[in-house]
């Protein structure tokens, strides 16, 4: 079975609310979200966690407390939190996903001000609880192995007020990272969706899915505030896909290829292709060379997605390649049902992926950003930090199927 998890935006979406789903949804273990924070070096952290009403509807609120009131600031450069994360106790997982997700957001900030990226310092969103709301959000999705969805984006009215003096809602960063989402506006003067929210926005539909499985869980993320005119909650849902007939030791799913031969475009063009195709939702790119008519040599681009990012898929093909048309092939397939455990090396911990023949759990593969990211801090090559992940997972495999 897999995960999908989808998110209802009654009240919009910031990062504590996001954290407080999950916690609602049963998605979390305080205790160990609390070991992982206390490594950032701001002191002990606690995640203050209670049940609140939010117009209609009842959930958990969340804050954070405990740290040390020297490490408080209301601005701080992107380069000095990236530090903070870097010099962390974090997984290199949630270290890679959490820097990423400053980065999303510091490149915005970039584009709105004019300014490069290195430049870059977050005023509200460099204060200690808005860094916590980051690397909380990315703790737990590297916790929960998931595809995900969302639904209407709401967006309010008027102004707020910030260190950058008065400006409009959404906010020109919140709105910067929305680009290309689909916007619901609301006649409320209030900030549906905060920077974070956006961020966090940005980054799970990276991991697109399809809203469809058996219900396991949900729960409610309330805000701070309490608006009469909606309930300010998000809902997080909790599906289980990828069921398979009785009696098969795979599970089934229906995807769709894209399909197009190139052969008028710079062949070192094509890496940043696959790239945007990637950052667009595709689940795989496979690049091949090929012989076309009036023996042109070319290469056959094909792209594998859910149904639900073809097109977005199909726009980006046409607009970063030359060509004029492309196949769309329906299919289905085949795969094995795949869970996600860290294990320990003498690098640091390292998630891999189990993949399971029915009861059986018959391969484990080390996630390659992680080595990547452990080489270079000790200094070593990736192969062997690669390695020791394979030789630890091969100790799980064991152990699993003993």
């Amino acid at each position: 079975m897999t995960t999908h998890l989808h998110l209802d935006l009654l009240g919009g979406l910031a990062g504590d609310m996001f954290l407080a789903a999950a916690i609602d949804a049963g998605l979390v273990d305080v205790a160990r979200l609390e070991a992982a924070l206390g490594t950032l070096g701001l002191g002990a952290v606690r995640v203050h966690q209670e049940r609140v009403v939010r117009g209609a509807i009842e959930g958990v609120h969340v804050r954070f407390e405990g740290w040390d009131p020297a490490m408080e600031s209301d601005h701080r450069h992107l380069s000095t939190i990236e530090a903070m994360i870097a010099e962390s106790g974090l997984s290199a997982g949630v270290k890679a996903r959490a820097t990423e997700m400053f980065r999303t957001l510091g490149r915005a900030e970039a584009t709105v001000h004019g300014i490069e990226l290195e430049r870059v310092h977050f005023h509200e969103v460099g204060a200690v609880d808005s860094i916590l709301d980051f690397v909380a959000a990315a703790w737990v999705m590297e916790e929960v192995d998931a595809t995900y969805s969302f639904g209407a984006i709401p967006a309010g009215s008027g102004t707020i007020e910030t260190a950058h003096g008065t400006i409009p809602v959404p906010a020109p960063a919140t709105a910067k990272l929305l680009e290309g989402f689909e916007i619901t506006h609301r006649d409320v003067a209030t900030e549906f969706v905060t920077p974070t929210g956006a961020a966090i926005l940005a980054t799970v539909a990276s991991r697109p899915g399809t809203r469809q499985g058996r219900l396991k869980a949900s729960g409610f993320g309330c805000g701070t505030r309490d608006f009469g005119s909606h309930s300010n909650v998000v809902r997080l849902v909790v599906l289980e896909q990828g069921a398979s007939p009785a009696g098969e030791p795979w599970e089934r799913d229906e995807v769709v290829q894209l399909v197009c031969e190139i052969d008028d475009l710079q062949p070192e063009l094509m890496a940043s292709v696959e790239a945007t195709l990637f950052e667009a939702g595709a689940l795989d790119v496979v690049r091949e060379p090929v012989l076309m008519k009036k023996g042109r040599h070319g290469e056959r681009l094909s792209v594998l997605c859910e149904a639900g990012r073809q097109e977005a898929l199909l726009k980006a093909i046409f607009v970063h390649t030359t060509t004029f048309g492309v196949r769309v092939l329906p299919m289905a397939r085949v795969k094995l049902r795949r869970t996600r455990c860290e294990v320990s090396t003498a690098f640091g911990e390292v998630h891999v992926k189990v993949g399971w023949l029915g009861n059986e759990a018959i391969k484990a593969t080390p996630e390659y950003e992680e080595c990547r990211a452990l080489a270079e801090q000790h200094g070593v090559s990736v192969h062997r930090v690669y390695l020791a992940a394979q030789e630890a997972g091969r100790a799980l495999l064991e152990a699993e199927n003993a």
